[in-house]
């Protein structure tokens, strides 16, 4: 993994490529025109994402049209649908829906005038951007996790495009997991090699219950998918923690008491701060990441001001254990 100290600004196939300021890792990228990408600026983004560690902002200086971001999407896999749309992805049944196919619930969505690949982050109505009634903790501090890692197969990459932000609060850090595992100690590896920890579904990041949810008694009740400690990335051979979130984390057949002692131990090395790297936003950027080889939080922000994010996501594969 290369550092800044040893990356500069260049340019390739009508690509300018920097690095982003104060982070060991990822890239900002100029001169995307998502709709007219030739195969020779895709190797580039490609290129970019291995040799940069899975971390690319693209930087548009305009606010992009959804087929755009779509297309942008497209350019790192198959779209996934969005978190509290589908059963089981995010989201238990209502009354009524556990009969419904995938197909019958994106027809009802899309009925509604609703893309079941965007998720949108804000705290006014997206059509009209008036203020609407928000949730208190979506303006708290989010926690670190990575998206919709307690379904069976999670996301691969998510990418997150600014459409408004406030002046101050709001930015989105990012903790290289890969950095992580590879400074795991030798005790604390052997530990956890062969174990899984369940990725509780109950509550977003932001601490807020999940549509058609009920807070579990303790974590080993939680509902959730367990993946192994140490993954492998396939597209890079590299190795990274995988953690999902803390909330209701439980590794697998352990006491509760255990299970609490060694997260709290995993946690305090995976969240390292020179591991992190915090983005400030500016409007129109795009933020692509590989959510196997970093998790990522938002800080908070005054809940007087607006923020308004869209989110796409890709179809991943089945999680490989290192």
């Amino acid at each position: 993994m290369s550092s800044n100290t040893h990356f500069s600004t260049y340019t390739r196939a009508g690509l300018t490529v920097s690095p982003l300021a104060g982070a060991r890792f990822g890239a900002e990228i100029r001169g995307v025109a998502p709709h007219n990408l030739s195969s020779e600026q895709k190797q580039v983004i490609w290129d970019v994402y291995r040799e940069r560690h899975g971390l690319i902002c693209f930087e548009f200086g305009r606010l992009l049209e959804l087929d755009e971001l779509h297309a942008l999407t497209a350019v790192f896999g198959e779209s996934e649908f969005r978190p509290g749309l589908i059963n089981g992805i995010g989201r238990g049944s209502s009354d009524g829906e556990a009969h419904l196919t995938v197909d019958e619930q994106v027809a009802a969505a899309r009925a509604k005038g609703i893309d079941p690949y965007l998720t949108i982050l804000t705290n006014v109505e997206p059509e009209t951007l008036k203020p609407r009634q928000t949730n208190a903790k979506f303006f708290g501090e989010w926690e670190w996790h990575t998206d919709m890692s307690y379904i069976e197969v999670p996301p691969t990459f998510s990418l997150l495009n600014a459409r408004q932000i406030p002046d101050e609060g709001g930015d989105t850090g990012f903790c290289s997991q890969v950095m992580a595992a590879q400074e795991l100690s030798d005790e604390l590896r052997a530990r956890v090699q062969s174990l899984r920890i369940k990725h509780d579904s109950t509550y977003g990041s932001s601490g807020i219950l999940r549509p058609g949810m009920s807070p579990p008694e303790s974590p080993i009740e939680a509902i959730g998918y367990p993946h192994p400690v140490i993954r492998r990335v396939p597209s890079t051979g590299e190795e990274a923690l995988f953690l999902g979130r803390r909330t209701n984390g439980y590794v697998v057949g352990l006491s509760l008491e255990d299970s609490e002692a060694l997260l709290n131990e995993l946690w305090a090395h995976a969240t390292q701060e020179h591991y992190c790297y915090y983005h400030k936003w500016q409007v129109g950027q795009v933020v692509a990441w590989d959510n196997r080889m970093m998790m990522h939080m938002r800080k908070p922000f005054d809940d007087s001001k607006v923020r308004f994010m869209w989110r796409t996501q890709t179809k991943g594969e089945a999680v490989v254990a290192a």
